[in-house]
């Protein structure tokens, strides 16, 4: 009975140890970092829309004309997984196209049609796809700002107001908080523009590495910023400001001057129930904060001053 504990115990291990991995492998796959899932969806769609407009080809044959059909009717999902997928599900969903074809002709030479049908299809998604990426491309340019990449007042405007209406329908909790730059035009008068950019570079930097996937950031003009942090109350927001002023003082200590912020936050349902207002109260709050900041920056100067002239 002694010789079976340590091939029980070893058994358990095992055992464990492949529980382990299974769920770490489940895990992996629900993040998506095995698959796709937006590919796989993406493929789905146009693979049913592949078979849809075959079916319908066939069905709708005797009332077509000789010299019509529907085989214009193909471009169709090699454009929707181009623009959804790029150019992997786009060549994906154009491969299966052009083998469709082959295996419907009657080509005396199969193998040659299916590389002319797939080199056709191919070109026609890359241009699909070159044209859905400029688009996307010149969106992104009027949406965004220049020297920051973060989205600019009317952007930021719009994706706010519609996170908080997925807010008020999930009954959630959000936080804005409105920031600018402390010392900003002294940077910029003594450091120079260059370093006043280098600032608000810095700067939007640490507030995309502060906040998390579903924040909404972005820059209102000069030296001022606003955050809508979702599905966020008080403790949430401090959290925010402490990462913040963190990682501004850690990224601070390689310039030749200092980065810092003032802030105010106001709280979706209690400060106010619409984005005009919560930036009003964020506004009047960061005021207010700015001017403590000042009267206390002052009284530290006051009390040093008056301690060297005791010592002396």
């Amino acid at each position: 009975m002694r010789a079976e504990y340590p091939n029980k115990a070893m058994w358990t291990y095992t055992f464990r140890k492949m529980i382990r991995l299974m769920r770490r492998v489940w895990n992996e796959a629900i993040r998506g970092h095995l698959y796709d899932l937006e590919l796989a969806k993406t493929l789905g769609i146009s693979i049913g829309m592949l078979v849809t407009i075959s079916v319908l080809e066939n069905w709708l044959q005797a009332w077509l004309f000789n010299d019509v059909g529907l085989s214009y009717l193909y471009f169709l999902p090699i454009w929707y997984s181009a623009r959804q997928g790029g150019r992997l599900a786009g060549g994906l969903v154009s491969f299966v196209t052009a083998t469709s074809w082959s295996v419907m002709s009657h080509s005396d030479r199969p193998f040659m049609a299916w590389l002319t049908n797939m080199t056709m299809l191919v070109l026609v998604m890359m241009f699909f796809e070159s044209f859905e990426r400029r688009i996307r491309q010149v969106n992104r340019q009027a949406s965004t700002d220049g020297l920051t990449g973060l989205l600019n007042r009317g952007a930021f405007v719009t994706r706010a107001k519609l996170a908080l209406d997925n807010a008020e329908r999930l009954r959630s909790t959000c936080a804005l908080v409105l920031l600018d730059c402390n010392k900003f035009k002294q940077i910029n008068d003594e450091q120079g523009h260059a370093a006043g950019d280098q600032a608000l570079k810095t700067l939007s930097r640490a507030l995309r590495d502060s906040s998390q996937g579903d924040d909404v950031i972005g820059r209102l003009g000069g030296d001022e910023f606003v955050v809508l942090l979702t599905d966020t109350d008080s403790i949430g927001a401090n959290l925010f400001l402490n990462r913040l002023n963190g990682t501004l003082r850690r990224n601070s200590a390689v310039l030749p001057f200092e980065i810092s912020v003032s802030s105010g936050v106001a709280y979706y349902g209690l400060d106010a129930r619409s984005l005009d207002m919560l930036m009003q109260v964020a506004d009047e709050k960061m005021y207010r904060n700015k001017q403590l900041s000042r009267v206390a920056a002052i009284e530290t100067v006051s009390e040093l001053s008056a301690k060297s002239q005791n010592v002396s």
